[in-house]
């Protein structure tokens, strides 16, 4: 996915939420002259610009349905017990 493409999707309330934060961490950074605040809010920023902010996205932890067990299955399990002296 372009990077262009990636700014302009996903924006849902929390992305305004972020985008703002950053802007204000990178602006106060700024009119202070505050070297490490630049570079945190200028990463802030533009972290929440390039990322849809969910861990999920792009089917990154997909999980395969469950297997559909039958009851002659759960029945007939044979269970051995361990550490038993």
């Amino acid at each position: 996915m372009n990077i262009f493409d990636r700014i302009k999707s996903g924006w849902t309330t929390l992305k305004f939420i972020r985008v703002g934060l950053g802007s204000l961490i990178l602006y106060s950074s700024i009119s202070e002259g505050q070297v490490p605040g630049i570079f945190l809010g200028g990463f802030f920023l533009v972290f929440s610009l390039v990322t849809d902010g969910v861990c999920c996205a792009g089917n990154a932890c997909y999980t395969p349905p469950a297997r559909n067990l039958n009851q002659k299955t759960v029945e007939n399990t044979d269970y051995e017990e361990l550490g038993a002296k």
